[in-house]
């Protein structure tokens, strides 16, 4: 281990052994209980459980795999809303902003919604609230232009059922190996009869089972299997199961439920199209504003602590400017 790196483990692990002595003290028989009551006291012992543990009489600091989840491990004790994140290779402890804009080439950009979460809170799951508290000033858009982390299938089709306002971003791709090599077949390929519940693969074979269930995220799926008898003299099958030791097992494939599935599907063949494209573009109008908002209003500096103040801070600088 270089030196430096060591100097500063053995500086971390001493100021969680005085933490610990602190704590053994407050929570002595001789020190009054209601010492072990107090918020910063309880602040304390959360963080030392989290960042630090005991091994043979040794304070020790935890691994990063060891400690608690990012939306739930306290990263200062000043604040204790803030949450540590990383995006795109940038790591911050704090908060998130949203920001919705008209971006309208007609009409002036005016910052018409401003949503503050902690930093672990995802962009997707904001989708939902911006639209009904826009609902609520009669101020929803035709179209709602997003970026990747909000546009998600469940996304557009909840916007359109409840708001009838059109959700466009581009969608994400397909994270498996058939779609990443470009030789697979992916699940574009195969044909779904949804009235059927049936599935067809690009060689003609159907599936055997067809189940409703949920994922490990707790959402509706289909789950479509097809039959190894089928699969396995299939001369495509590494094209479709690959080439390890389940090649041998018939193609199981899951889909989103039959209007997300579909939603997906016409939005990422709309993406290729100019005139997406050009109606796309029109969002660069709010990225120009959190630009803005940054460089120019310290957006990314929060000058109070707590969630509370960081969305007051947020609001504020929004009127400001819409005002400038």
């Amino acid at each position: 281990m270089p030196k430096g790196k060591a100097k500063q483990t053995e500086l971390i692990e001493q100021v969680g052994a005085d933490g610990l002595s602190l704590l053994a003290a407050l929570h002595s028989p001789e020190a009054p209980a209601s010492l072990r009551q107090l918020p910063r006291v309880q602040t304390l012992r959360q963080m030392w459980i989290q960042q630090y543990f005991v091994d043979d009489g040794q304070v020790r600091r935890r691994d990063l795999k060891d400690r608690p989840p990012g939306a739930e491990r306290l990263v200062t004790p000043y604040d204790t809303d803030a949450r540590g994140s990383v995006k795109r290779g940038i790591f911050w402890d704090g908060y998130k902003f949203h920001l919705t804009e008209i971006c309208e080439p007609d009409s002036p950009n005016l910052i018409t919604h401003v949503a503050t979460t902690d930093s672990t809170v995802q962009d997707v799951r904001l989708v939902a609230p911006i639209h009904a508290h826009l609902a609520e000033r009669d101020l929803l858009p035709e179209r709602h232009l997003v970026d990747a982390g909000y546009a998600t299938a469940r996304e557009v089709v909840a916007a359109r059922r409840n708001h009838k306002v059109n959700l466009v971003g581009p969608i994400l791709a397909s994270t498996n190996w058939q779609t990443k090599d470009g030789g697979g077949f992916s699940q574009a390929d195969f044909a779904i009869d949804w009235e059927n519940q049936q599935v067809t693969c690009p060689n003609g074979a159907t599936s055997s089972r067809w189940t409703e269930d949920r994922s490990q995220e707790g959402t509706a799926v289909v789950r479509a299997r097809f039959p190894t008898a089928a699969c396995r003299p299939c001369k495509s099958r590494e094209q479709c199961n690959g080439s390890n030791n389940k090649s041998d097992m018939g193609r199981r494939i899951t889909l989103r439920p039959q209007a997300e599935y579909e939603a997906i599907q016409h939005a990422r063949a709309q993406e290729d199209t100019q005139e997406w494209k050009e109606q796309y573009a029109h969002r660069a109008g709010v990225e120009g504003t959190i630009s803005q908002g940054v460089r120019a209003f310290g957006l990314r500096r929060c000058r109070y602590h707590g969630l509370a103040k960081a969305q007051l801070q947020h609001q504020l600088t929004a009127t400001a400017m819409d005002c400038s």
